[in-house]
């Protein structure tokens, strides 16, 4: 969301540079989260434990200490750091800094630690000999990531807010003594560094110190900036003869997946990401992935394109040379495409004429080595690469050949185990430390050991017991760790909805009527309580999500459900049997849970012994979290007596988990532009309300959506669906391609879908700063909120941007701008995103 030329902030131009500690140090301004408007007298509310989250470490250079960074959740930020003996494996002190603690950076001596604070607008920087406050550095809100230069001359690093890339001047001679940054003075019109992808997170440096990578953790690029400028690169790898500042675009590599982590060693680049795959059909239909061709040139399809892969980049030429896939542990679901067969994936669901199609599609067999879910952190040292996995709770070893090739050292498993979601991974000495954010603790295993002899320490507050210890918290397990509830053991719910947000592609969904042609852009999750019905559709509620967890498990998987002809063409029906039980098989037919038939043992998709899905997921709950049942705190029904029994942990119960842990927490960053009280933001409030405009006819304030609960727009809490307000996505032959399935009608019946196409809901315009810049609507068709916005021809339009506010030639049918100014569009731009 590069949207720093529409909105800066005006830092002051003192350079924070100390050598030695301050008496009064600068003030520090923290941004506030909005209050949960779930209370105790919602039947939903129950009271929830204080937990710190842990989410990123530092290591010192002789791997006995580490700094763990206890960052709180999005409503609760945290406000310190845990000092960890790591020889003795104890906290030995807790240091209180401020709101909230989000990632640290070791300079190259070794003495200074740098904090970085994603609510606050300081940097703090301790002297690592008695973890003491030495400096405080002015930064934007939401600067989250740093990385220094092997010299310590410069530190860089990433602004979410601004989308950008920022760095500091350093004099190493002088203590901690910044010299010069890349934001002084910075105006509001200024980006105030070097604009790169959405979210920016992780940060990688070439072995020859010359380049700069930096991931997009929601958008589906890497940026390359010249490490010594900070500019961004050309397409052959020089510098850029643009300045910096210049639009994005110079040399992004573009992966078309969000980036999970970056290492590097040598000339490699390693890339964690969740493949390309957007669940299309490989060869047909709609250009998703953007490469010119039909289709996503991936072999699976619906959910089961979402892999967990490791990409190698070399560092000179800036071209993928290797990629790795999790399709190791592939094929226990039906739609998963087998190497071994190749058309076995897609012979249920789809036309037998794809599936020679399907080959040409499939990675090399030898590529097929990740082994969990959800990559999130990586390390390289010597020879051997180490990745996190924040979806499955394990870390997998590969060794590096010198062609940058990789090969396991485990397998599925047999992979370390860690506490729950490790979010980031360090190397101290020769032990690897991951941070497990869920588990409260640090899990550390010696380099080059047999998976098994890893050690847990606690570092955050389990004072109300142990994670999950509410219902809310077995759905936020359930969501964040969801590969334990799939058959293939490789989707959660976080592929997509990152931190409960959004990812910048769209994907095809099961229920939608057409597949080839139709797609649904990812939609954020943060503050649904007060939003319901959720979704484009207004469909969905707190206890059913059920087109996408039954994507995960379906019945076909489940051999007593009886879904899959390839075995139940050839027995009798239920009725049959009932009429004759004397029939070939009806003992199979009328008792599959206690005699199965032989063909359900020998699929390779089988998730035996489980034949119903019911019991596969209460399974999936007892290995996960130790209980097959919720507590009961919320998810119980009450008898006659007033006794309370909690809800079963099957498809229904974590589905209403998973719901539950949404209304419970918002997870609504504050947004830093409300404290800016630009003009411009002001006039374009003016124009939100004009009843030419009519936006806050369908996005009302302060919810901007009407949803269920009363708004002044419907005070009788009925939600109000519009019929396609911007012309419906369409196949070639002029059909309707974002309509639904009857099987989704008859999931979800206060669906309105009729003659004029789907009708659908008034989304949220709530935390559109911190969506991804490039995807709007439900289809993800507009590529920057001005084209959201404007009619065709608008003169606010740049070139080579398209208006989509009109329905089949009609204009100003997504509120009223075609009378609007250039300027007066960007007022109302600028509105949108203090929301």
């Amino acid at each position: 969301m590069n949207r720093a030329a529409a909105l800066g902030v005006v830092l002051a131009a003192t350079l924070a540079s100390a050598a030695c500690r301050r008496e009064t140090p600068d003030p520090i301004s923290t941004l506030t989260p909005d209050p949960n408007p779930l209370g105790p007298d919602d039947p939903q509310w129950s009271p929830q434990p204080h937990r710190d989250r842990p989410r990123a470490l530092c290591t010192s250079p002789d791997g006995a200490k580490a700094w763990v960074m206890l960052g709180g959740t999005e409503d609760a930020p945290g406000d310190s750091i845990a000092v960890v003996d790591l020889v003795a494996g104890a906290v030995v002190k807790r240091v209180r800094l401020a709101p909230s603690p989000w990632d640290c950076a070791l300079d190259p001596t070794g003495r200074w630690l740098v904090v970085l604070l994603r609510y606050s607008d300081h940097a703090i920087v301790l002297d690592t000999r008695d973890d003491t406050e030495a400096a405080r550095v002015p930064v934007p809100y939401y600067t989250e990531h740093a990385l220094f230069m092997p010299d310590g001359r410069r530190l860089y690093l990433t602004n979410r807010w601004k989308d950008s890339v920022l760095w500091w001047t350093l004099d190493p001679a002088a203590g901690f003594s910044v010299t010069a940054r890349s934001y002084d003075g910075a105006a509001p019109e200024d980006p105030m560094g070097t604009p790169v992808g959405d979210n920016p997170s992780s940060l990688a440096l070439s072995g020859d110190g010359k380049r700069l990578f930096v991931g997009s953790f929601t958008g589906i690029d890497i940026s390359v900036l010249d490490a010594q400028s900070g500019a961004l690169v050309d397409a052959d790898g020089d510098a850029a003869t643009t300045t910096v500042g210049a639009p994005r675009g110079v040399s992004h590599l573009e992966l078309g997946s969000p980036v999970g982590a970056l290492a590097t060693l040598g000339d490699w680049l390693f890339v964690a990401d969740v493949g390309r795959g957007t669940g299309s059909d490989p060869t047909h239909g709609r250009d998703l992935d953007g490469d010119g061709a039909p289709g996503d040139g991936t072999a699976n399809v619906v959910f089961q394109d979402l892999q967990n892969e490791i990409a190698v980049v070399d560092t000179r030429s800036l071209r993928e040379v290797h990629r790795y896939t999790s399709d190791t542990i592939c094929c226990r679901d039906f739609r998963d495409v087998d190497p071994d067969r190749p058309g076995r994936g897609l012979a249920l669901p789809a036309p037998d004429t794809w599936q020679p199609e399907v080959t040409a599609h499939l990675p090399p067999r030898s590529t097929w080595i990740v082994a969990g879910s959800l990559p999130q952190a990586l390390a390289a040292r010597g020879a051997r690469l180490w990745a996190a996995f924040a979806g499955s709770n394990e870390v997998q070893s590969f060794s590096i050949a010198a062609d940058g090739s990789l090969a396991p050292e485990q397998t599925a498993g047999a992979l370390h185990r860690t506490g729950f979601n490790p979010e980031a991974l360090a190397l101290a000495g020769e032990r690897v430390v991951t941070v497990d954010r869920l588990g409260e603790s640090i899990t550390t295993f010696e380099a080059g050991t047999t998976p098994g002899d890893e050690r847990h320490l606690v570092v955050g507050d389990v004072g109300s017991g142990p994670f999950p210890a509410t219902d809310a918290e077995i759905g936020e397990a359930i969501n964040e760790m969801t590969a334990a509830f799939t058959i293939d053991g490789d989707q959660t719910c976080v592929h997509c909805h990152r931190e409960n947000g959004a990812i910048a592609r769209p994907i095809v969904m099961p229920l939608q009527h057409d597949r080839l042609w139709g797609a649904r852009n990812i939609m954020a999750q943060r503050g649904l309580y007060d939003t319901r019905p959720w979704f484009a559709e207004s469909a969905m509620g707190e206890t059913n999500f059920f087109p996408v967890l039954n994507e995960f498990a379906r019945k076909e998987n489940f051999c007593c459900e009886e879904l899959d002809p390839t075995v139940w063409s050839k027995y009798p029906t239920v009725q049959s049997c009932l009429a004759d039980g004397a029939l070939e098989g009806c003992g199979h037919v009328l008792h599959c849970e206690s005699d199965p038939p032989p063909e359900c043992a020998a699929r390779p998709y089988a998730p035996t012994p489980f034949v119903v899905r019911a019991a596969f997921i209460k399974d999936a709950a007892q290995r996960l979290l130790g209980r097959d049942h919720a507590f009961g705190d919320v998810l119980a029904s009450v008898d006659a007596d007033g006794v309370r029994t909690p809800m079963a942990l099957d498809f229904n119960g974590i589905t209403s988990a998973i719901g539950l842990f949404m209304l419970r927490t918002p997870r609504l960053l504050p947004n830093p532009n409300r404290a800016l009280a630009l003009p411009t933001a002001r006039r374009g409030a003016a124009l939100f309300q004009a009843p030419d405009t009519a936006c806050a006819g369908c996005h009302p304030l302060p919810r901007t959506t009407t949803a269920t609960l009363p708004t002044p727009f419907s005070p009788s809490g009925m939600p109000v669906r519009f019929p396609p307000v911007i012309s419906p996505s369409r196949a070639p032959d002029g059909s309707n391609a974002s309509l639904v399935t009857d099987g989704f009608l008859g999931t979800f019946p206060d669906t309105v879908q009729g003659p004029d196409g789907l009708h659908l809901g008034a989304v949220s315009l709530r935390g559109l700063w911190d969506r991804p810049s490039t995807r709007f609507f439900h289809d993800g068709r507009a590529r920057s909120l001005r084209e959201a916005l404007a009619t065709p021809g608008h003169p606010a339009l740049a070139p080579g941007e398209a208006g989509f506010n009109e329905r089949d030639g009609s204009v100003d049918t997504h509120g009223g701008t075609s009378q609007l100014s250039r300027y007066q569009l960007d007022d109302l731009i600028h509105f949108l995103l203090t929301l």
